[in-house]
């Protein structure tokens, strides 16, 4: 049907809000994208690792079989659902720290601050798989021993193993610019 616009009519009353929830009631995001999630990290991996050698067809079904598998029990999908939006955050916390050490720092220190990025990024990992885990018990099985004071001491431990790690690493004066330069190695194109 075309309206008189040239536009579908039924266009007209759907929002987009509501295509989402219908794919959602079709189970787009309960079945459909955690499968092809745990499909496409299988087949990788798979296929990368080359075990089977380069027969597709055995990677295909062994992760069609562990994909299948996988949406089968809730908590995986559960854990998606919970993981994802707070995975997102972490993601942009990560991402405005890049674009803030890219415009602010001069081109010599970005080794270090590269080490300093990574840790920040193992921080946001600890932070979101520790509230993934205390939300998913508390959701799923009634309680969690994961708690916001546990996450502070993970998050003081591991700040405290990075400074350690750098007062070591910046220690001696004869290796300093070859430790530096091990460092840049790592982190420079």
């Amino acid at each position: 049907m075309i309206g008189l616009s040239g536009i579908p009519v039924f266009m007209q009353y759907l929002s987009f809000e509501e295509v989402l929830f219908q794919l959602d009631s079709l189970g787009l995001f309960t079945f459909i994208l955690p499968f092809l999630l745990m499909f496409a990290i299988i087949f990788g991996v798979l296929s990368y690792t080359g075990i089977f050698g380069d027969r597709g067809g055995v990677h295909v079904i062994i992760a069609l079989v562990l994909g299948l598998l996988a949406v089968r029990w809730p908590v995986y999908t559960d854990f998606l659902n919970i993981i994802s939006p707070k995975l997102g955050v972490g993601l942009v916390v990560i991402l405005v720290l890049v674009i803030l050490t890219g415009l602010f720092t001069p081109e010599g220190s970005r080794a270090v601050l590269g080490w300093i990025l990574l840790g920040v990024g193992v921080v946001i990992f600890l932070i979101v798989l520790g509230s993934t885990y205390s939300d998913l018990n508390v959701y799923r099985y009634g309680g969690g021993f994961i708690t916001s004071e546990l996450i502070g001491y993970l998050v003081l431990i591991t700040l405290l193993i990075g400074v350690i790690i750098a007062v070591v690493v910046s220690n001696g004066k004869s290796e300093k610019k070859d430790k530096v330069d091990a460092i840049k190695g790592l982190w420079s194109k």
